[in-house]
């Protein structure tokens, strides 16, 4: 399992255009620190997003709040290629230029902060325009995201923006009803912090061990003890921003009381120890 904690470096934007995939694909539970938008051109999958699943298809667009835990999931072959473009930009570097535009800022600072209830849009019969504009990034900054060049992209993402406003209140992509994955993800996000058992799990939704850990894998592609440590992890790392406990103590709130464990899974999946991560998170 791969642990992404995309801190960005010293680049503010990051851009991905038309990324094609015609082999098995395997994504992680991961976040990032900036923003992420997601646009699909070809493929069908399904995303883990807030405890729920949502399908994806060509001409979906999603919206990755800071820090949200996600997983894309998608059934790869040589006759279904999975092709995406990805933006993922830090919000703060472009709040100068987008918050002369009041209409577009309300709907940027609604989108970054807020709880949110629909982050799968759907590109309307004018898709032409947004294939326009993630063409003409691509043209623009073919390789670079550096802080040199976030004034140069404002216009671009203010122009995506604005497309995304005008599909809000439109074509949304709806989550299925809740299932057993899903109560499964919701089980995990109201037992995290406390010891793992999958007998008591598989008691409470009246399943076999076997099954649903079968059931989950084949829906989500990964194990339920990898999701539950990711979102461990994803807690270790609020707390180790946010909060002055030790790091030991850290360990334990989030269930990972054996504190050298703790340090190893958590620089595995995120790249830092956690007293690297904290001191990082205090430079900002």
């Amino acid at each position: 399992m791969s642990f992404s904690d995309d801190l960005l470096r010293n680049r503010q934007f990051r851009y991905k255009y038309r990324h094609l995939t015609k082999e098995a694909f395997k994504d992680t539970y991961h976040y990032h620190r900036g923003i992420e938008l997601l646009f699909i051109h070809q493929g069908n999958g399904h995303l883990i997003l807030n405890r729920k699943m949502y399908s994806l298809q060509s001409g979906s667009i999603v919206f990755f709040q800071p820090f949200q835990l996600h997983r894309v999931h998608f059934d790869v072959s040589e006759q279904s290629p999975y092709e995406r473009s990805v933006l993922i930009f830090e919000p703060t570097s472009f709040v100068p230029y987008i918050k002369m535009f009041s209409r577009i800022h309300r709907f940027f600072e609604h989108m970054w902060k807020d709880e949110l209830h629909h982050q799968v849009l759907h590109m309307d019969r004018n898709s032409a325009y947004i294939l326009a504009l993630l063409e003409r990034f691509h043209h623009m900054f073919p390789g670079r995201g550096g802080h040199d060049h976030v004034e140069e992209a404002a216009p671009l993402l203010l122009n995506m923006l604005d497309y995304l406003h005008s599909l809000h209140e439109g074509s949304v992509g709806m989550p299925r009803k809740e299932g057993h994955v899903e109560k499964v993800l919701q089980w995990v996000e109201e037992h995290y912090a406390k010891p793992f058992h999958l007998n008591l799990l598989a008691q409470e939704l009246h399943l076999s061990k076997h099954h649903i850990s079968h059931l989950f894998r084949q829906k989500t592609g990964s194990s339920i003890t990898d999701y539950l440590i990711a979102r461990r992890i994803r807690q270790a790392c609020w707390l180790l921003e946010n909060d002055t406990m030790s790091l030991e103590q850290t360990g334990s709130q989030v269930g990972i009381p054996n504190y050298p464990y703790f340090c190893r899974i958590f620089k595995k999946l995120t790249g830092f120890t956690p007293n690297e991560y904290r001191k990082n998170a205090r430079m900002k």
